[in-house]
């Protein structure tokens, strides 16, 4: 039985073959996600894209809590460690160079983007309403915990 790209629902198979094995700067992404979200959302910037990452993420599957960290690494939305699960909820712990270099204050909008995805990937995965909550403390303590909402 052939596996199905956990990405596949998001962009065309030729697409993730050819940018995966492309070597381009980080910066123009970078420049998307700092400069054009918060320019064009504004203070709706978080809440939106907490809706667009849930909408993306309910496209990712996943068979275990630990299935969204590969696409996590595959998208470039940094290095996710899954740190605990329990029946209170889901925490991982997410990290990325470019984390360093932004305010708590920037990553606590941005980071919603990310935040969504985790939500919407578990929530397709239990079958039940998941919400995800940023926790963040400094650049280097990012963590995202994940509940079933009752």
């Amino acid at each position: 039985m052939k596996e199905t790209d956990q990405l596949a629902a998001l962009l065309p198979a030729q697409t993730i073959l050819y940018a995966e094995r492309m070597s381009m700067p980080y910066l123009g992404y970078h420049l998307l996600r700092e400069t054009l979200t918060n320019a064009l959302l504004g203070e709706s910037e978080s809440p939106i894209l907490y809706w667009l990452g849930k909408e993306m993420g309910r496209k990712i599957r996943i068979t275990a809590e630990t299935g969204i960290i590969h696409p996590f690494m595959r998208l470039g939305l940094g290095q996710l460690d899954l740190v605990e699960s329990s029946e209170q909820g889901i925490t991982y712990k997410l990290s990325h160079s470019i984390y360093q270099y932004q305010s708590p204050e920037r990553l606590s909008r941005t980071l919603s983007l990310e935040a969504g995805i985790i939500a919407g990937a578990l929530e397709s995965w239990k079958q039940t309403e998941v919400v995800a909550q940023l926790e963040i403390d400094g650049s280097s303590m990012i963590r995202i915990i994940a509940r079933s909402k009752k």
